[in-house]
């Protein structure tokens, strides 16, 4: 990932830009052009004819193109189907559009070329791009912005729609990735769709091909640690392939477009100076109309779930022993976007009483679960439901209790608070020791997967003060638990500050058993620094319970536990714990 905040496009940037030299794309280059005017490669489907028919010359209204045409040909004794006719009346159209494009450009500052062709025939795409770098020199960055649609319910869809819609965006991508020298490249962005980030009815393949795009921006972007990677899921624009019909629809269900100007800023943000540090972003909301799970105490909701070591291969970071066992922070995670997956447009911001009833250790075998919901009252601005997650022992019928909880949905997230009275410690560096270290001795257990501490304030019997970033770790890795309103692997790194606390107090190891409740406003992120403070609460050899709040360097707060109870015993040092000198 690039670190340098410096613009990714200036004077000198050569683009290649794919989409055409209409609607949203030459929109967009239109909108670097005035900021930069740089060189720019169009590259669309629609023909371009720079000379005019006879017939079109001067006509801009197209009922009297279409007059003139019809006029033209039946002059000229030429049959011609009205189907023809509006081809070549579109054509003209489409080459007025194109051609304004380029001068639009021009009067930038900028320069520009448009080569139509099918970026899904890859042999010749190659070849005219490759022809166009020479004249205008080594392309720095890419905007594949080419799209179709064939909207359909799923049973009525053809292998030729597929073929249309799916093999434009991903055979187009590779495609690109196959022409351009990526060592050179500043950045690439994809313009993906939130249908492939919620899902849409009748797009099943328009979201398939927009996924493939989002999961290619984050492994491009681990092989391409020189260049900026992403993929922007956009909603519907207030343009391009958005119809009347279509507005009509969107304004029906409450659903906003993106105005030209936002979608152009956005962009432009994205390419200067206000870069996110994911490679996958999502501007604007669902466009699926959501049908929500009814969930009652009657008639609970129940998930069936395989859980196993092959799939998660994370696991073998968090062995006590050696048995790989599940991460609580993974088990919360799990009820949590259980919940939000059965309620659209609702977003966790509160847990109440989560207890680890059994823990889940595993084997080579897979283990199956049931996940139990149940819906709670509450008032129409915020959602809850109890979770469990149980097995079966055996063939018995009897059931095994592992996690349970009470979680808080919410339309809104209301705005974090700020803790200025810490910033104090943030600023003594004499006080803290490298949180390395804390790994390398055996006081923590964990792996690469969740060695999130990077610094550690000397710990007293009040207070532990650590600083966390854990460097992201890939989806295949993260397996069956992939991050999602929560990060269960940051979330691990921060509960390990009561196991830091436990090994200086008590020389005993440490395990999480319950927390009251969590209170979250915003997600912390992999590559993200941030400040964990304990304040522990009551303790014995035998047990501790404290708060933690999890803030950024200014103090304002990502989220906090109160009430994180653990369980002190001297007999796990034969598992785990801090190696004798």
């Amino acid at each position: 990932m690039v670190e340098s905040k410096k613009p990714l496009i200036n004077k000198d940037s050569v683009l290649l830009i794919t989409g055409g030299a209409k609607g949203i794309t030459s929109q967009c280059a239109l909108g670097i052009a005035k900021t930069v005017g740089c060189t720019f490669i169009l590259v669309g489907r629609s023909p371009f004819e720079k000379a005019e028919p006879e017939w079109a010359q001067g006509i801009q209204e197209t009922k009297k193109l279409r007059n003139k045409a019809i006029a033209y040909f039946k002059q000229k004794n030429e049959k011609i189907s009205p189907k023809e006719v509006d081809r070549q009346i579109n054509l003209v159209l489409s080459s007025r559009e194109i051609a304004s494009t380029l001068a639009a450009i021009e009067s930038y500052g900028g320069q520009a070329v448009y080569i139509s062709a099918d970026i899904t025939d890859e042999e010749n795409f190659i070849a005219r791009i490759k022809a166009e770098e020479k004249k205008l020199g080594t392309i720095t960055g890419v905007i594949h912005g080419a799209g179709n649609l064939a909207d359909k319910l799923i049973e009525n869809k053809s292998e030729k729609d597929y073929d249309l819609v799916v093999n434009t965006k991903v055979n187009g991508l590779r495609s690109i990735m196959n022409c351009i020298d990526a060592e050179k490249l500043d950045f690439l962005v994809f313009f993906s769709s939130v249908a492939g980030f919620f899902g849409n009815i009748g797009q099943t393949d328009y979201a398939i091909a927009n996924e493939v795009l989002n999961k290619s921006a984050y492994i491009l972007q681990r092989s391409l640690p020189h260049c900026f990677v992403m993929a922007i899921n956009w909603g519907p624009w207030d343009a391009g392939m958005v119809t009347p019909q279509l507005k009509e629809y969107f304004k029906r269900h409450n659903i906003p477009l993106i105005s030209t100007e936002l979608g152009i800023e956005t962009l432009i943000k994205e390419l200067t100076d206000e870069r996110h540090a994911a490679p996958q972003i999502v501007v604007g909301g669902s466009i699926l109309q959501q049908k929500e799970t009814k969930i009652s105490d009657e008639k609970p909701v129940v998930i069936h779930r395989e859980i196993n070591l092959e799939e998660n291969p994370f696991m073998v970071d968090h062995q006590i022993g050696q048995n790989p066992v599940l991460p609580a922070t993974c088990a919360s995670a799990w009820l949590i976007d259980a919940c939000e997956a059965i309620n659209p447009g609702w977003q966790f911001h509160r847990m109440e009483d989560f207890k680890i009833l059994k823990g889940v250790t595993f084997d080579e075998n897979g283990h199956e679960f049931d996940l139990v919901i149940k819906s709670l009252p509450v008032d129409e601005n915020e959602r809850a439901f109890d979770v469990m997650v149980v097995s079966e022992i055996g063939n018995s019928g009897r059931k095994k209790f592992h996690y349970s909880g009470t979680i808080f949905l919410v339309k809104d997230i209301p705005q974090s608070p700020k803790h200025s009275e810490f910033e104090e410690f943030f600023n003594e560096k004499e006080l803290f020791k490298d949180g390395h270290e804390y790994y390398q001795d055996g006081t923590l257990f964990h792996g690469p997967s969740f060695q999130g501490i990077q610094a550690v304030m000397i710990p007293d019997e009040k207070r532990i003060v650590t600083k966390i970033n854990l460097p992201q770790i890939s989806a295949q890795q993260q397996g069956q638990f992939i991050t999602g309103s929560v990060n269960p692997f940051i979330n691990d790194a921060i509960v390990q500050n009561i196991l830091i606390w436990s090994q200086e107090m008590y020389e005993a190891p440490c395990l999480p058993s319950r927390l009251h409740e969590w209170i979250q406003y915003k997600t912390l992120s992999f590559d993200t620094p941030a400040w964990a403070i304990l304040n522990v609460g009551t303790h014995n050899q035998f047990a501790v319970s404290g708060d933690i709040v999890v803030v950024d360097d200014a103090g304002n707060e990502y989220f906090h536990f109160t009430g994180l109870e653990g369980t002190i015993s001297k007999q796990l040092n034969r598992y785990i714990g801090r190696k004798a000198n």
